[in-house]
């Protein structure tokens, strides 16, 4: 490591990063502040928002971005966030990375703060560090309050209390308060868990949870602990920490979508733990579209979790990088930044192997449960106590498991080349922050210099030329929802005609079945036990032996299976062509529209003598959120099988959430002591009942689907367009008014504008030669 060379870099950020900093702060002391509360006559968050985000608000959000640069430069501190849904895996997989169990794992939203993780060499136990508790005690107090005319029973209707939620209960009716300091990890899950039901808790009590208080990095609780991976490694300069960011709308709190986004705004890289069984989802297009807001600034990677349930059918390695790289993630990550992995095999592995080099052997798995998942993961279904003596068997077995888990690559080519490198990533982080900076702050102290030379009466001209064009994009607004309400129309009907035929096929094919001698050839295959008599010609079959008729309702099923197997295949194939088509067509129809006024304003601003940029918003394809296999799956809420009755698998399994009853068939077998029922003619009907209720359901959510997924991403389109336009308006108003104002006012006001242009103009000349230079220091250190 170029140990001067990283000194001499990072204090040339440094240096930026301060006069970044000033240059804000300058332009925070500019008239414009009062002046826009002045002519907007609004003081909310989200009024007078400035083209790229020079409201007052968005300075301090840019203030706040550059200060955190400052902190990790100081410590030369490389922060990767881990960002995921809560079924996602993140918990387990930060701790598989980790080595070690730091964090506690739970069906429910465990991240309603975000965390740091940092490697500390030599700390072999890990310890949080919660200085900044004092907006949680005061909600205790408020909750304290609160609690005492509060009926439990009623609380328990609006709250799930468990033995953890009883717990913070007493604790706050006791007036405990946090500690600022945890050891071990178990009093580290507690405070975790704690700090997570304090947020369903003061959801519950209608009391607001301090979130605003942690948007500082700062402030965030901290743990600290030698990740086990890195253990031993040469400790160059630079340090990597670990950051658990908030899910979006976790714990059912929609703003922090917007706390998530600052948090990756402001890391140096960002990691994305994806669920392989749910790489389609809506919950997972949330956590994508995050990322993607982030831009090309910040290195992305991917962890493709729960790997381990891929069988012989699904996507392999390969296909999934392609699918993310491609269509999920647009191109904003390359298929060699996706690892598809198994967070649970390599947590196991990581914890049996430190188990087993502490104590040189595993726990009883009666008092550790852990121990049993390990044993079943890494010695099957049929494993024995007397299995786990063994000790050179286990310990072939951990490395085992830890093979197939698939960690060992992101472990080299992620945490290693990032523990390796912190200080470079540090300082790109820094560089990329400090040439966004650069180039917005350019770009909108240049218009709004441009507004001070051109002549009053030109001004005053675009001034009512945007407010035109205000008014012409509403009725623009009307004749496009009109188009797009014909394009919807036009996909449901063809899907309702398309629906209609395959329920129509697959009716067909089960009635085929039951008729065509099928079925009699089936069960004359099955001459032990059986006994023809009056019940068959009824549509019954009476089997004397009870294995011999679970053989043939095996048997109906198994074909059954195949018919809707095929029949789900081609509706989930044809829908998402279907509905790719849609996004496309509203897309095409939105830009068409909108293209000649985007075009108009660049041409009228730029005669008059402003340099405006304008871009339209995008309407994602992925704003739809049609996912055909999400919407099998969910489609029919599941049932409980009945008691005795085995759980199906596979292709049975799926064609029981088909018909939303696990049992089919079963229900019709009537059990005695001398022979065993089989109601086909009852079977038959059922099956094609449940075959029409369920292409119904498909027809009743596509329809809701589209409904919500167009209105939302217009709405979000027109919102996102009309802002910019007024935003370009206010800047003109503001520079109207200063200019009518006396001419020693607008001169003083030029001067401060050309000095902050030439600022900006020096600090992205400067930082894109820092950039330059620690890429070049990147490149020198690969192998």
């Amino acid at each position: 490591m170029h140990t001067q060379t990283i000194l001499e870099l990072s204090q040339e950020a440094e240096r930026l990063l301060q006069l970044s900093l000033h240059n804000l702060q300058s332009l925070k002391a500019m008239p414009t502040g009062a002046l826009d509360e002045a002519l907007t006559g609004e003081k909310s968050d989200v009024a007078n928002v400035h083209p790229l985000h020079f409201s007052p608000r968005g300075i301090d959000v840019q203030q706040a971005t550059l200060n955190n640069e400052l902190r990790k430069i100081t410590r030369l501190e490389m922060v990767l966030a881990i960002v995921g849904t809560m079924k996602a895996g993140k918990s387990t997989t930060i701790n598989a990375i980790v080595g070690t169990e730091v964090l506690p794992n739970r069906n429910r939203p465990m991240t309603a703060l975000p965390t740091l993780i940092r490697h500390t060499p030599g700390q072999k136990e890990p310890v949080l560090h919660f200085s900044h508790v004092g907006p949680i005690d005061t909600l205790t107090q408020q909750l304290q309050t609160r609690l005492f005319g509060v009926d439990r029973e009623k609380l328990a209707q609006k709250l799930e209390i468990d033995k953890d939620m009883s717990i913070l209960l007493e604790r706050i009716q006791q007036g405990d308060a946090f500690d600022k300091h945890y050891l071990g990890a178990q009093p580290i899950f507690l405070c975790l868990k704690s700090l997570n039901d304090l947020v369903r808790l003061s959801k519950a009590l209608d009391v607001d949870f301090p979130f605003s208080s942690y948007t500082a990095i700062e402030h965030i609780p901290v743990i600290e602990v030698e990740f086990v991976h890195l253990a031993g490694l040469a400790n160059d300069m630079g340090q990597l920490t670990l950051l658990d960011t908030p899910g979006p709308n976790e714990a059912g709190q929609p703003h922090l979508q917007q706390m998530l986004k600052e948090q990756l705004a402001r890391a140096s890289a960002v990691l994305a733990v994806m669920d392989y069984t749910q790489l389609k989802s809506i919950s997972d297009e949330e956590v994508r579209q995050a990322i993607a807001a982030v831009g090309k600034s910040v290195p992305l990677y991917a962890l493709v979790n729960k790997f381990d349930q891929k069988d012989r059918n699904s996507d392999d390695e390969e296909q999934v990088r392609a699918l993310i790289a491609g269509t999920l993630m647009k191109g904003h990550i390359t298929p060699s930044q996706i690892f598809p992995v198994s967070s649970m095999w390599g947590y196991l592995a990581n914890r049996a192997r430190h188990e087993l080099n502490l104590r040189g052997k595993l726990p009883d798995p009666q008092e550790q449960p852990w121990v049993q998942d390990f044993a079943e993961a890494a010695l099957g279904r049929r494993w024995r106590l007397a299995d786990l003596h063994d000790i050179q068997h286990i310990h072939h077995a951990t490395e085992l498991l830890w093979e197939d888990s698939l960690f060992e690559q992101p472990i080299r080519k992620l945490l290693h080349a990032a523990h390796a490198n912190a200080s470079l990533y540090a300082l790109r982080s820094a560089s990329h922050k400090l040439l966004n900076y650069a180039q917005s702050a350019r770009e909108y102290l240049d218009f709004r210099y441009q507004g001070l030379t051109v002549a009053l009466d030109t001004l005053e001209q675009n001034i009512a030329r945007l407010e035109e064009d205000t008014r012409l994009l509403k009725t623009c607004q009307e004749q496009v929802s009109d188009e797009v309400g014909h394009e919807v129309d036009e996909a449901l009907n063809a899907v309702e005609l398309f629906l209609n035929s395959e329920q129509a096929t697959i009716t067909k094919a089960i009635d085929s079945y039951f008729s065509d001698g099928s079925m009699a050839e089936m069960v004359s295959q099955s001459q032990a036990g059986f006994r023809e008599d009056e019940a068959f010609g009824q549509g019954k079959l009476v089997l004397e032996d009870e294995s011999q008729a679970q053989i043939v309702l095996s048997k109906i099923r198994s074909s059954c299976e195949a018919i809707l197997l095929v029949a789900q295949e081609s509706i989930t194939r044809e829908l998402a062509q279907r509905f790719d088509q849609l996004s496309n067509t509203l897309t095409r129809a939105l830009h068409d529209a909108m293209r000649p006024i985007e075009l108009r304003i660049k041409d009228e601003l730029h005669q008059a003598g402003f340099r405006a940029r304008i871009s339209l918003p995008a309407f994602q394809a992925s704003a739809l959120n049609f996912n055909s296999r999400q919407l099998f799956a969910d489609a029919i809420a599941s049932e409980d099988l009945p008691l005795g009755q085995s759980r199906v698998g596979g292709v049975r399994e799926s064609m029981a959430r088909w018909l939303n009853n696990p049992g089919w068939g079963w229900n019709d077998y009537v059990v005695t002591r001398t022979r065993y029922v089989i109601d086909i003619r009852a079977l038959h009907n059922n099956l094609n009942e449940h075959v029409a209720w369920f292409c119904a359901q498909i027809r009743k959510a596509l329809a809701a689907q589209v409904d919500v997924s167009v209105t939302a991403g217009m709405a979000t389109f027109f919102a996102d367009f009309s802002q910019s336009l007024a935003a370009l308006q206010e800047s003109l108003s503001d520079s109207l008014a200063i200019r009518q104002q006396n001419e020693a006012t607008a001169l003083k006001f030029r001067q401060h504008l050309r000095q902050c242009i030439s600022t900006a103009d020096w600090i992205h000349e400067d930082a894109r030669l820092l950039r330059d230079d620690i890429q070049t220091l990147f490149a020198a250190d690969q192998p």
